[in-house]
């Protein structure tokens, strides 16, 4: 729930200020001219246009960090399969980590090879970071993992808190 009321929080206060920059602009026009509230209204738009990154597919976004538990050539070329798992809902996002494992030639044992945890849904006001991803099997068929991520509270694109998050769970192979 504090999810949405921050990201609602986020896009009032947005909204507002784009209706500020309108006024801003209107009363630029009307006491040094037409000119002025052209120049001034590019000027903001750049700016809002050019401030953050920006995103592409998860394979090319350099945002996307990747953790390698082992070679790719220590496994079984043709065996690579995925694992996927949630590990974190709200009401307007969730978080998910995905691991891609194989067998692995010497041991004939399935085992990591790499893995990625990405957030879903409106982030509008956060920006979630994760700093390390552990893996390890526990049983034949299941993976204990530990993600430790940093979580930025925004207020219209400043940084207020950051806040770390630790998750911990099993992911199922398939």
């Amino acid at each position: 729930m504090l999810y949405l009321i921050w990201t609602l929080l986020n896009i009032a206060l947005g909204v507002y200020f784009i209706i500020l920059c309108f006024q801003a602009a209107r009363l630029l026009k009307e006491r040094i001219g037409l000119y002025a509230a052209v120049i001034f209204t590019f000027g903001l738009l750049s700016f809002a246009t050019n401030s953050g990154k920006k995103s592409v597919g998860i394979r090319e976004n350099p945002d996307v960090k990747k953790w390698t538990f082992v070679p790719k050539d220590s496994v079984v070329s043709d065996g690579s399969k995925f694992a996927h798992a949630t590990i974190a809902k709200t009401w307007i996002s969730r978080i998910e980590l995905t691991v891609s494992y194989g067998v692995e030639k010497s041991s004939n044992q399935p085992v990591p090879v790499e893995a990625n945890s990405v957030w879903w849904g409106s982030i509008t006001g956060y920006h979630w970071k994760p700093v390390s991803i552990s893996v390890h099997a526990t049983t034949g068929q299941e993976y204990a993992y530990t993600v430790v991520s940093i979580l930025q509270w925004k207020l219209l694109g400043i940084s207020l808190y950051s806040q770390p998050k630790t998750y911990e769970g099993s992911i199922e192979l398939k």
